[in-house]
């Protein structure tokens, strides 16, 4: 099972997420189920990824690759 939260304070936004993934019954490791893209003094986006791992790393990739091509529109362009 998959646990993430975000939460809203009145201090700001707090993220969480698990880290472990289970390919069956004795093949747990871990992978990091949180990723954040910032831009410092523009803007930051949090990922929270429940599910299928293979299309939590392609979207990530994904994601990365049109913000290193600087196809438009990316999330570093976007309004």
């Amino acid at each position: 099972m998959t646990y993430c939260l975000a939460i809203n304070t009145n201090e700001g936004l707090v993220f969480c997420s698990d880290s472990r993934t289970n390919a069956g019954f004795d093949n747990i490791s871990t992978y990091t189920k949180m990723h954040s893209f910032v831009w410092p003094q523009d803007r930051f986006m949090v990922l929270l990824a429940a599910g299928n791992l293979a299309t939590t790393q392609s979207v990530i990739k994904r994601l990365n690759a049109d913000i290193d091509k600087s196809l438009q529109p990316n999330l570093r362009t976007v309004a």
